[in-house]
């Protein structure tokens, strides 16, 4: 059996950041990997993390990519390679030595299609003790249990983009991620519970696998956690809007849960258990931009038959 795998980081001006996540990839207890770095930065900083690996191990490879997006970063990497396995982790994420390993146990089943795997903070006490944060996780999935999910299109809480997995021919069955949404895209965010939602829609399975674990770097501050936060709502927005117009009428309930879920109860929860006018701003931010997200999203073209956004050519 084939066991080799591709990892892909997306990546823009993170610098030095990303020397820790690939030092921890490199020390992965499963040693058939090819490591590609797509980087999307407007300087020379991250090469220069990056290169000492390149020179270092051969499995580490570098790609100069256009800054269009973490999306179109993460197909462009996806596609260098030829592995079986494709794995994708982010610049401010350090991985377990075992993760590779058992995200590919997951994967060899043929059946599944896509693992994601648990994420916890990096330094869960200095969240925690932040003021304006109490009570706020961005990509945060640290349940011990093992899940799987199929049949149900609309229960998309399988993980994180900083953790995930697809097998390769199933990942080119539904064409990749959604170059429009995404980091640096135009649409923000939303890309790994999208390409979820096709993958259960086509009738794939999606497993999320606890013993996978990253460790999830929390570097921003309140300014950076809304503008994140903006952007989440952007994207629910956004990605519903294109369901719809493909036909999925009923994903409208994506929408109704989102705003009843992030929105509404973060409100609640913000004022009566944190006593955080943050975590209220931040369901309130919820319960704004998705709305924002539906209407732009009302402008982009769309292919109905793989549910993606069609990228308009620039003039």
């Amino acid at each position: 059996m084939n066991n080799s795998v591709d990892i892909i980081i997306p990546t823009r001006g993170r610098g030095n950041l990303i020397d820790e996540t690939i030092a921890s990839i490199r020390a992965s207890s499963h040693h058939a990997f090819t490591l590609w770095v797509a980087d999307q930065s407007d300087d020379a900083a991250t090469a220069r993390a990056v290169l000492p690996h390149v020179e270092n191990d051969a499995r580490v490879r570098y790609l100069r990519v256009p800054p269009t997006g973490s999306s179109a970063a993460r197909n462009i990497g996806a596609a260098a390679g030829d592995a079986p396995y494709i794995l994708f982790t982010d610049d401010d994420c350090v991985v377990d030595p075992s993760w590779v390993t058992e995200m590919i146990r997951e994967l060899a089943e043929p059946q599944t299609w896509a693992v994601f795997g648990r994420v916890v903070p990096d330094d869960d006490e200095a969240v925690r003790d932040s003021k304006e944060l109490r009570g706020i996780w961005l990509a945060r999935k640290d349940s011990n249990t093992r899940q799987v999910f199929a049949g149900d299109r609309f229960n998309l809480g399988f993980g994180h983009g900083a953790n995930m997995g697809f097998r390769r021919d199933c990942y080119v069955a539904v064409a990749g991620f959604d170059e429009l949404l995404g980091v640096g895209a135009r649409f923000r965010s939303w890309p790994e519970r999208d390409i979820g939602y096709r993958i259960l829609r086509r009738g794939g399975q999606i497993v999320y696998a606890p013993g996978a674990l990253a460790h999830h770097r929390h570097w921003r501050a309140w300014d950076g956690v809304r503008r994140t936060l903006r952007n989440y709502a952007l994207g629910t927005g956004a990605a519903v809007g294109k369901y719809v117009r493909c036909g999925d009428w009923r994903a409208a309930y994506l929408l109704f849960e989102w705003l009843l879920d992030q929105g509404v109860r973060q409100i609640l929860s913000g004022a009566l258990k944190w006593r955080s006018p943050q975590k209220m701003q931040a369901g309130i931010i919820q319960l704004i931009y998705p709305w924002a997200g539906l209407i732009d999203s009302a402008r982009a073209p769309v292919d109905r038959d793989l549910i993606l956004y069609r990228k308009t050519p620039k003039p």
